[in-house]
Formats: structure tokens, sequence, C-alpha cells
């Protein structure tokens, strides 16, 4: 019978020729990259640690209203330096205030909200060209998931589709609606997954529903509840921020398209200030500059 000595040798010279063969695998030179449409870098050539970072501005608002912070924020497509100087720009989709497009960016500009005072925030999905026309995802879509499903019509939105083959990329207008992660909000404001919207834009394909299964239903209680109308392509919230000092962050929240919309660069921080919780003024660094 073998000792526990002789078992216990064994097990350590088959476990170390286990790890031989995937050392061996290890590539000493560059590592590869697949080809992707429009070009691959290589990252070993991007400089890095060579672009300051960028200090974000305060969102601007668009005025106030019976003791009520108001904000007209609208997500557009856009270009913006990501890599250093000298590299291409980045197409993104960004956040930035109505009409001023030099506000845009990723991450957006901060939302500046102060304790037990309410901000009301109007989020217009202005994913369109120049002359109306719906703009596409700048990533692929996953049409076989759970998903906002704007094809599927009234009937089939917020489903999984049916295919009998493998689909090709989903080329259509681009679902969205804006989650402040953290608030405390009513179930309207909450920006929930299936109530999504897409763009006021001049060629919606016909047979496409425009709207998530909730959007009506919620567009009718902030109706009631704030005296606000959504027009097409948008929907008004209101943020009552009576809760204690803390970070929040806004990002793009549709069903199934989350983490595209979010990768594309709809996300941006929600500052909440002031109160019996907060630091005093001077321990941490002001709003950013205006």
């Amino acid at each position: 019978m073998p000792t526990r000595r002789a078992i216990l040798k064994t097990g350590t010279v088959a476990g170390a020729a286990l790890l031989v063969p995937a050392a061996a695998l290890v590539h000493r030179g560059r590592a590869a990259a697949a080809t992707v449409a429009g070009g691959t870098l290589d990252p070993t050539t991007v400089p890095k640690y060579a672009t300051p970072l960028f200090v974000l501005p305060a969102m601007p608002t668009a005025g106030t209203a019976a003791g009520v912070d108001v904000y007209q924020i609208e997500a557009r497509q856009f270009t913006q330096q990501m890599l250093p100087a000298g590299y291409p720009r980045t197409t993104l989709f960004g956040f930035g205030a109505a009409g001023a497009p030099d506000t845009t960016h990723f991450p957006a500009y901060t939302i500046e909200a102060t304790a037990g005072r309410p901000v009301r925030v109007t989020w217009v999905n202005r994913l369109v060209d120049a002359s109306g026309g719906f703009l596409p995802h700048l990533l692929t879509v996953d049409q076989s998931i759970h998903w906002a499903n704007p094809p599927g019509g009234v009937s089939g939105r917020d489903m999984v589709s049916t295919f009998t083959s493998t689909p090709g990329p989903y080329t259509g207008p681009v679902p969205l609606v804006v989650h402040l992660h953290g608030a405390h909000v009513t179930e309207e404001s909450d920006g929930y997954p299936e109530a999504w919207y897409l763009p006021d834009a001049t060629d919606i394909p016909t047979g496409y529903a425009t709207a998530g299964s909730y959007y009506d239903g919620y567009k009718a209680q902030a109706a009631s509840r704030y005296g606000v109308t959504w027009a097409t392509g948008q929907a008004t919230y209101q943020y009552a921020n009576d809760q204690r000092a803390t970070m929040l962050w806004y990002h793009s929240h549709e069903l199934g398209m989350t983490r595209v919309n979010v990768y594309a660069g709809l996300a941006g921080v929600y500052l909440l200030r002031g109160g019996a919780a907060d630091l005093a003024p001077g321990v941490l660094p002001g709003p950013g500059p205006r």
C-alpha cells in the first residue's frame, strides 16, 4: 500500500506537469488583436497618463419654478478626444444641456442639487442626425434577449423576439430612459426600464413601437402629480432630494440595453449637497466650473 508521503509526492509531480503546457503557451511578444471595423489601435503605442483629467463643470440649469431647479438635458451623438492629442476623436452618445451642444460630454456634466430642494429634469432623446432622421446605435444590440424591442410593435415591445434564423444587426432608432441611481422618487420618475421612448425622428419605421409599455401610464401620473406634459421623445422627472447629502449617478436604463447605452457614454454624476448630514464647507471640493 502506498504511503501518504508517496501519494503527496506523486500528486506534486503531476500538478507541476499540468502547469508546463500552460506556461509554454505564454507569448512574450506583443499582444495581437482581432481586426475590427474601423481599424484596431495597438494599445502598447498609446501614451499613458498623457492627458490631464477633465474637471467636470456643473450642468447648466434651465431656470427655477416655484422652488424647483429645472433642467432640460438631451442625449446626443458627438465626438470627444478620449485618446491623447494626435489620435482620432471617438464618436459617443452623451448628455448635455438643451441648446448648448458644447456641454455634451462623457462623463456628463454634474447636476448640483441641494438637499430639500427638488430638481425637475426633462430628459430628451435627441439621437437624431442634422436632418431629423434617427441615428442607429454605435454598438451591437442583442435582439435575442428580453429587451425594449421597438421592431416588435406595441404588442411585441418589451419582449423576447422569436427568430427562425440569425437576425442581422439592429439598425433602428435607439430607445432611451434615464434612471437616477439611489434617488428617492415616485414611480413615474424612476426611469423604469420599460418606460423607454424613441427620439422624435422623421423616419421611425412603420410598425415600430415608439415607447415602452409603462411610458403612457407614467406620463399620465406625471401630469397629475406635477402638472408637466411629456412631449414626443422625452420625459420629465422630479427628484425630491429628501435624503442625506450623497453622490448619485444618472444613466441610461433601457430594458436589455443598459450595458450598451452606458458603454456608449450615457452616464453622469448627481451631487446632493447640504443638510444636516453634509460635511462642513471646504472639506470637500466645491462645485465644478460653470
